[in-house]
């Protein structure tokens, strides 16, 4: 079992080394919530019920609940098919599709009588925010971005105090490293000289970021459990570069130091919101369990898509600043789960989320819209330390027709009209446990050095 476990282990990783393209699922917005098969499984309904060692991002409180040490390393593969049909042409477009991998690794380790059952650490090494598409450079996504990316490893150190009985606390700091951000479009001459084809531009950028969160995991009477995390707003900045090519002589309207190519240094820092969950869970039993959560995510703070140049000028500085206005949403999340027998457990959920951007910005960057998610999966045991997860997701973006005068303001090119999409995929999850090493050794240790009553004269 210990070689499955370590051939998984090696291709994820190699997976995180691949840039590995997300696409929002299981939030709002451009967030990916897919921390692993059992808790996506059950809609991410999870937050009061910490059950495998991605409790670590989504309510670090949970970890101290993890017996000895315990390592998961999971890949979600997705298909996300988005269909755009034009109010002004009545021209249909579709993005490329093509199956976008998530790789996530966490490992929980509870000393257990070492610091008498109340205190536990973690890491976790996934991608909570994210975002790939494609569409034909003459479609739609011409002006707006053909090829869109946002690409991020996060690491979360994290670690869990059992205050009471009854009372868990946990907290964390994440580390974002957003190593692929930027988008290729192209440019329309004649706007700029009156003359011309289209021009192209592409901007490509990284860097990194700081963050923190915070849980706590209650359970006041037999059956009940409520759980709440807050994961704070984080801001990473990021550089590179902006390359425009095919450009035209714009005689004194712009000036360009080399033509038809030109170059320059870009930066920007992309928000990312903070969210607040509250969970509540009823737990009769082993053999199943029901838990609701309802989560408010700030999107508030994602005001536009804003770059800076090193060698700025006017034609930069329109192409630079994109309004986003995004809007503080919230989500709701039913799920639980069914032992079938001692190896064999169901999973089921539903979740509802806002939709984060206004109609009049919406664009192929991310077309957002309210979404319906539907999971569903199961577990099973190997044996009492290694077990298997596996879920299957479906989401539906409900048909949104949007208006979006920014762009014609822009471009003089209209892409208002209705977007549908849908998204899909699947996520399998490996989890190992084994006992904390040297806990062992300190109980006989402990138990040598007490004497036995009977022995004492």
């Amino acid at each position: 079992m210990k070689k499955y476990f370590s051939a998984f282990l090696i291709l994820t990783l190699l997976f995180l080394g691949q840039n590995p393209a997300v696409y929002a699922v299981g939030s709002s917005g451009f967030e990916n919530a897919s921390y692993s098969a059992k808790t996506l499984g059950q809609a991410n309904a999870v937050v009061a019920r910490p059950q495998d060692p991605s409790t670590i991002s989504f309510n670090p409180a949970g970890i101290v609940d993890l017996p000895g040490v315990q390592v998961s390393a999971g890949l979600e593969g997705l298909d996300w098919r988005i269909l755009h049909t034009s109010s002004v042409t009545g021209d249909k477009n579709q993005n490329n599709g093509r199956v976008i991998l998530i790789p996530s690794f966490y490992v929980t380790a509870n000393p257990g009588e070492l610091l008498d059952n109340r205190v536990a650490f973690g890491l976790a090494v996934n991608s909570p925010f994210g975002l790939s598409s494609k569409f034909p450079s003459i479609g739609m996504g011409r002006y707006t971005g053909y090829k869109n990316s946002l690409q991020m490893v996060a690491t979360t150190m994290a670690t869990s105090a059992r205050l009471t009985n009854w009372l868990n606390v946990g907290g964390g700091a994440t580390h974002y490293w957003i190593y692929d951000y930027g988008q290729s479009f192209n440019y329309p001459n004649a706007a700029l000289a009156g003359s011309g084809g289209d021009g192209q531009v592409l901007t490509e950028t990284s860097g990194h970021g700081w963050g923190w969160n915070l849980g706590l995991l209650l359970k006041p009477v037999p059956h009940h459990k409520f759980g709440a995390s807050f994961r704070s707003q984080a801001n990473v900045k990021v550089n590179g570069r902006v390359v425009l090519d095919d450009l035209v002589n714009a005689g004194s309207n712009v000036v360009f130091d080399t033509l038809p190519h030109f170059e320059s240094g870009a930066h920007s820092n992309v928000p990312l919101p903070w969210n607040f969950t509250l969970g509540y869970a009823y737990e009769p039993s082993e053999k199943w369990a029901v838990e609701n959560d309802f989560g408010i995510t700030g999107w508030s703070v994602f005001a536009d898509q804003d770059f800076g140049f090193d060698r700025p000028n006017a034609t930069l500085r329109a192409l630079g600043t994109v309004p986003r206005d995004y809007d503080t949403t919230f989500s709701y999340h039913l799920g639980g789960h069914r032992q079938l027998n001692d190896k064999t457990d169901l999973l089921g959920g539903f979740a509802f989320y806002q939709a984060a951007a206004p109609k009049n910005h919406v664009d192929n960057f991310l077309p957002d819209a309210n979404r319906f998610l539907w999971t569903a999966g199961t577990s099973y045991n190997f044996s009492p330390r290694a077990r298997i997860d596996f879920s299957y997701i479906f989401m539906l973006f409900a048909r949104r027709s949007i208006s979006n005068p920014a762009q014609v303001a822009k471009t003089g090119t209209n892409i208002d009209g209705r977007y549908t999409s849908i998204l899909h995929g699947a996520f399998v999850t490996f989890t190992y446990s084994f006992d904390f090493p040297f806990e062992k050794k300190y109980k006989d240790n402990k138990e040598a050095k007490v004497t036995p009553i009977a022995n004492i004269k």
